[in-house]
């Protein structure tokens, strides 16, 4: 059986490294001239870290990892420390080790790929038309080549193309607040493993160390939609230069031109994932915010659960259905609760944000172990 597999980011080589591993023949197209990806970290979780396992691509991947030491939750722009949780604490809750390990995005791609034959991929293919005929389907690309298999899996990302080839061209739906990424060297002081998340009024940064001493940081702000933001280091530093050290000092050495802002999208959770013989995967079917951190742990996931679907030999239509059947519940339940997050997380009220940083204070030391692995515990 032959895949075709749309879109060379996590979830699309996660794919066809399981699906090759399922036995299946697997091409990879992606639009972009050659592997690439933003300059930003990504939280890999247990559940993911399992699923790399699954697939092959565990050992790869944990050579470029910076494991988590400690995490940590802050209000106050920063300036009260509301919990504080070691790794050895979250590690003997769970039972497996590390909890969460952070890797620059192009990195963690860039792993992923190692895992495949030179060949599979295949780079400077935009899609532009899919063909279902019932026994096969067809694919054809802006440069003229057209390509023919038993399915395709469209990892083409929340703005996907094959998505929108099979009927669905309606936009992501905006959260409310705009994000600028960066990453800069570790100032000193700071640890590795350091991962947090800080609470201010309608904005809140993340910090989480990665390799070779560096660090990637967030920083979101309620904002209009599609609202560009000029001259970025100025507008940081109006908004962020009073919170507490190191936020600062992070934004003032992050590199011109390491910037990166993106609107915080994601869309309401739908089963149709796949249509005829093209099925829908990652953020391509269930886009979620990244406020848990587990966007691409979802994507690796997706993967593990076809390689064990096609492991079995079923029809591709039982194959599609059980998919969906699998993976709906638990992907829905992590959009709700990032979206959730995120929206308590950028409450802008003097009252409401003093409510709820005390609460927070009170109740996340006694509660937070079991919240930060409610989602870690999955095994696909």
């Amino acid at each position: 059986m032959k895949a075709i597999v749309i879109g060379s980011g996590i979830a699309g080589l996660s794919a066809a490294i399981a699906l090759r591993k399922a036995g299946l023949q697997v091409v990879l197209y992606e639009r972009a001239p050659v592997l690439t990806e933003v300059g930003a970290g990504i939280s890999l979780w247990a559940n993911a870290l399992r699923a790399l396992d699954t697939i092959g691509a565990g050992a790869a991947v944990r050579e470029r990892l910076q494991p988590l030491r400690v995490s940590e939750f802050r209000g106050d722009e920063g300036r009260t420390i509301a919990a504080s949780f070691p790794a050895s604490t979250l590690e003997a809750a769970l039972g497996y080790q590390p909890v969460l390990g952070m890797i620059h995005r192009a990195e963690l791609v860039d792993a992923l790929a190692s895992c495949l034959p030179a060949g599979t991929a295949r780079y400077g293919f935009d899609v532009t038309a899919v063909r279902d005929s019932g026994a096969h389907v067809e694919v054809a690309f802006a440069n003229g080549h057209r390509d023919v298999a038993d399915l395709v899996i469209g990892a083409d990302g929340i703005h996907s193309k094959i998505r929108a080839l099979l009927g669905d061209a309606s936009p992501p739906r905006y959260a409310g607040y705009t994000c600028v990424r960066g990453i800069t060297a570790m100032p000193s002081g700071m640890q590795p493993g350091y991962l947090a998340e800080w609470w201010g009024r309608g904005s809140r940064v993340g910090i989480t160390t990665l390799r070779d001493r560096r660090v990637y940081w967030w920083a979101t702000i309620n904002a209009s939609p599609n609202q560009r933001i000029d001259g970025l280091r100025a507008w940081l530093s109006e908004h962020f230069g009073g919170w507490a050290d190191p936020v600062p000092e992070l934004m003032a050495t992050t590199p011109d031109g390491a910037f990166l802002q993106n609107d915080i999208v994601d869309r309401p959770p739908t089963r149709n994932w796949y249509r005829g013989r093209c099925l829908l995967i990652g953020d391509a079917a269930h886009p979620t915010t990244p406020n848990l951190g587990q966007g691409g742990c979802l994507a690796i996931e997706d993967a593990a659960c076809l390689q064990h679907l096609f492991a079995q030999s079923r029809p591709l239509d039982d194959i599609f259905s059980a998919f969906v059947a699998r993976r709906y519940a638990r992907t829905t339940a992590i959009t709700r609760d990032s979206d959730r997050l995120g929206r308590i997380g950028q409450w802008s009220s003097r009252t409401a944000c003093w409510w709820r940083d005390a609460v927070t204070k009170r109740i996340l030391p006694v509660i937070g172990v079991r919240e930060l692995l409610k989602h870690a515990r999955h095994v696909e």
